[in-house]
């Protein structure tokens, strides 16, 4: 209902729009991995954000096609992997409660319900593919630390899987290297030492992958040095600012958490408190204290700059859901042991969870062609597709410039780039929205006849007498 009802509809938030044109592009040979391309005008080097996101999307189009929904299986897959790695890692939590690890749905459903993930889903933000990848890090890490199963591999993989995670957003992804320290801050199992030489792996893995990378391919150090040029720097120059409040982000990882953190106290005041229950949430309490740390490492360093946007925390929020599934689990299943499954009311609410779940799917295949935003002002663009040639440049005034969704727009359905009408060169087409003033129309111009609701296509005059 939450994610997949919203990914069969057609529109998108600007900057997933912004990603996936630029994929989409590097699939057609537009640009190569590590110099993307955006348009012919505008970011024709596109560095805003390392490369990994666009090479995997690219692979999905040159396999599946560049259909729309080939973006939209991207993201459930990644969103699924996601899903995998949350239950694989609740298993290994309750390793030795096998009443607790059956319930792998209980993190799943609240990771699912939180309101900026379900978002951030459906709007294809480059951190669902992050998250993935820190994910499948912490579970190795846990693997290697708490069950000590082939230490030393697990942490080499986890390091390669943190490596793919900075590849992917940069810098944001790394805040699983923490992982040994804080295991050895929670637990005191491992000596300074080994905390130290284990730390190192994980630091030392990304390090030496992106050292090969650099010295054999000046290429990397140069898309590396245009992504800190044009993004890092200036995020933390706070030219992309986006409040003044640098503890907005922490506000809103509260809120955002609100919801399952309200259920769970609920049901456990409703339930009171068992010695069972007691017990078991003290066996795991150095756990949950290392996962709260871990997402606590991912989210705090976002209140450095004032570039501050809730979709960042979607990566960060598995651990959170984990903790506070992992503290609410003892009371769940305590209730749950108590219900007689055999009662009429039991039964009749699993008839009704059985129909909920087929209105679901039926809702969802009934979406299919939808728009979920700008239904105006794609139709629009597909009209206008219909008429100028796949790799034009249109002029456009400043105003429908600045409208960067319109870009996206167009360059993801009809690779058509936008250039501002400051400069010199006119060229065949003219875009701009219907609500600005005539005035803005170059002479040589003319009105082509479309019905549209939000933009006016033109065309040169002597375009019109050929």
């Amino acid at each position: 209902m939450l994610i997949i009802s919203q990914l069969v509809q057609d529109g998108m938030f600007m900057d997933g729009m912004l990603y996936t044109a630029v994929g989409k592009n590097l699939s057609e040979g537009l640009g190569t991995f590590w110099n993307p391309h955006f348009s012919k005008v505008s970011m024709s080097s596109f560095h805003e954000q390392p490369p990994l996101y666009f090479g995997l999307l690219a692979i999905f189009y040159k396999v599946f096609g560049t259909s729309m929904y080939v973006e939209r299986l991207f993201v459930l897959v990644f969103y699924t992997l996601t899903l995998i790695y949350i239950c694989k890692l609740w298993k290994k939590i309750f390793v030795a409660n096998t009443d607790i690890a059956k319930h792998t749905w209980l993190p799943v459903l609240f990771y699912s319900a939180i309101p900026v993930c379900f978002w951030a889903y459906t709007n294809h933000v480059e951190e669902v593919v992050m998250c993935a990848f820190d994910l499948m890090a912490v579970y190795y890490a846990y693997v290697a630390l708490f069950l000590n199963q082939k230490t030393l591999l697990n942490l080499v993989v986890s390091g390669c899987f943190i490596f793919l995670a900075s590849l992917t957003k940069g810098v944001q992804g790394l805040f699983p290297i923490a992982c040994v320290a804080f295991y050895w801050l929670t637990t005191q199992n491992i000596s300074f030492k080994k905390a130290v030489i284990y730390s190192f792996i994980l630091v030392g893995i990304p390090t030496l992958i992106y050292s090969i990378l650099i010295l054999c391919n000046y290429y990397v150090y140069w898309s590396f040095e245009e992504y800190f040029t044009n993004r890092f720097v200036k995020t933390f120059n706070n030219v992309y600012a986006t409040t003044n409040n640098r503890f907005e982000i922490l506000l809103r990882l509260f809120t955002e958490l609100l919801p399952i953190l309200s259920i769970s106290f609920l049901i456990m005041s409703f339930a009171g408190k068992p010695k069972q229950q007691e017990q078991q949430v003290a066996e795991n309490k150095k756990k949950l204290y290392w996962l709260l740390s871990i997402g606590l490492s991912g989210s705090l360093p976002l209140a450095i700059t004032t570039e501050q946007r809730g979709f960042y925390l979607v990566t960060t929020l598995p651990y959170f859901t984990l903790a506070i599934s992992a503290w609410f689990a003892p009371t769940l299943v305590y209730l749950l042991n108590k219900v007689n499954t055999q009662k009429t009311a039991f039964k009749i609410f699993g008839y009704s969870m059985a129909v909920f779940l087929f209105i679901s799917i039926v809702y969802s295949f009934l979406q299919i062609g939808n728009f979920k935003r700008d239904e105006d002002i794609l139709t629009d663009i597909y009209a206008i597709g219909k008429v100028v040639p796949k790799g034009e440049i249109v002029s456009a005034p400043r105003q429908t410039w600045n409208e960067w969704d319109l870009q996206t727009y167009f360059i993801r359905y009809c690779y058509i780039s936008f250039d501002v009408t400051e400069t010199e060169k006119k060229h065949r087409y003219f875009i701009m929205q219907k609500n600005l003033p005539d005035s803005l129309v170059p002479k040589g111009y003319n009105l082509y006849p479309l019905k549209n609701s939000i933009l006016n296509l033109y065309t040169l005059q002597s375009e019109k007498n050929k």
